[in-house]
């Protein structure tokens, strides 16, 4: 299965160990792409970008406060549903002002609090490493 996230705005240089870090263990379970889009401080422009940056026949997955709260257990049954499924999966996450309707198959939400779009993606990608390890029986989740 394919992952690739789509995110508004670069990531920040004390944010790019950990990000680093999750990454390389994504890969060896599965190919992983990051797309960075530029903040334009328009929502309509953001979300024209996130829509054209989705990669085709994707399942594709909106993270927003409204979203869906998922344990990890039941996260890392979607990925593996999603991976036979539709071959690939596409995150979405939103800058400071979030995005529109980008017609997507799933929305969550990765707590019930509102967080940083940059803490956002090294939540998502700590919960893509536990799903994905989770599903392989690896030891990383004690849970």
């Amino acid at each position: 299965m394919k992952i690739t996230l789509i995110v508004v705005g670069k990531l920040k240089s004390q944010f790019r160990e950990i990000d680093d870090f999750f990454q390389k263990r994504i890969k060896i379970y599965s190919p992983l792409e990051i797309i960075e889009l530029k903040e334009r401080n328009d929502l309509a422009l953001e979300t024209e970008s996130i829509i054209k940056s989705i990669p085709s026949n994707s399942f594709v997955v909106a993270l927003r406060e409204t979203g869906k709260g998922l344990d990890s257990l039941t996260f890392a049954k979607l990925l593996s549903e999603k991976s036979v499924s539709h071959g690939s999966i596409c995150f979405v996450i939103g800058g400071a002002y979030g995005f529109g309707d980008i017609n997507e198959n799933l929305t969550l939400s990765i707590a019930p609090w509102t967080l940083p779009h940059q803490l956002a993606r090294i939540n998502l990608l700590e919960q893509i490493y536990r799903g994905l390890s989770i599903n392989s029986g690896s030891g990383y989740h004690h849970g």
